[in-house]
């Protein structure tokens, strides 16, 4: 598998509506953003999890500004390009030309709708076959930051985190919700006394890392484990 040129590992690819948080943590400068659909809204893949009726149809309409016939097309078009690799139906792209197409089509000329790339250096999900079908990144992209989203098995709140799984029978990897659900105040930002940048991310992997050790040491999320991935803006040049 070849990894982009920064030694990161491409775990798919997102399309976000960064005006579409739901809950926006108190602390989060107003560039924030995320792939965590417990946060955001405004993230496909998504929309093809739950079957579509006139309720869904409908929200979809709403929250991407589209008619009833330009929202029906996304859903089938969403539910016909994404690769299901975790746990609660949060899928994404394997590949860049998708979503650049996806946003030709749908979303020209948006200002607030973004292609993310997720990555890791955890050279563990190389491992993972739908991981190895990840396309690179494109050329023209820009790194946002690091965040911390659930990974893996659940354990009890009062027992230790069980060891760590990569791999899964059937749903292949567990991406989940962002830390920043549970820490809505920024109680571990200040404790560790790190400045985000303007998109509400750790700026650095020491820091993601370092704020990664004592959320799963001291179990401060979710009863599940964190790891810091980097989210990298994508640019679609025939976009406009």
């Amino acid at each position: 598998m070849m990894q982009n040129d920064t030694g990161l590992i491409p775990l798919g690819y997102y399309i976000v509506r960064n005006s579409g948080m739901a809950s926006k943590p108190s602390w989060a400068p107003s560039g924030y953003v995320t792939v965590a659909g417990c946060l955001c809204e405004g993230v496909i893949p998504g929309i093809e999890s739950i079957p579509l009726d006139g309720e869904r149809l409908e929200k979809i309409q709403q929250e991407w500004n589209l008619s009833a016939t330009e929202a029906r097309r996304l859903y089938d078009a969403v539910r016909n390009s994404c690769m299901q690799i975790n746990y609660e139906q949060f899928h994404n792209f394997l590949d860049y030309d998708t979503p650049a197409r996806i946003c030709r089509e749908f979303f020209a000329g948006r200002e607030d709708v973004l292609i993310i790339g997720l990555c890791s250096d955890d050279k563990h999900f190389l491992e993972e076959s739908y991981i190895k079908k990840v396309a690179p990144f494109p050329k023209n992209t820009e790194l946002m930051g690091w965040d911390l989203y659930e990974f893996g098995d659940y354990g009890k709140e009062e027992e230790p985190l069980p060891p760590l799984v990569y791999h899964f029978t059937g749903m292949t990897l567990g991406l989940g919700c962002s830390f920043c659900c549970c820490d809505m105040d920024g109680a571990l930002i200040k404790r560790m006394g790190i400045r985000l940048n303007s998109y509400g991310m750790y700026p650095d992997a020491k820091s993601a890392n370092q704020a990664a050790e004592i959320v799963n040491s001291e179990r401060l999320g979710e009863p599940c484990h964190y790891l810091p991935f980097a989210l990298f803006r994508c640019f679609e040049k025939n976009k406009g």
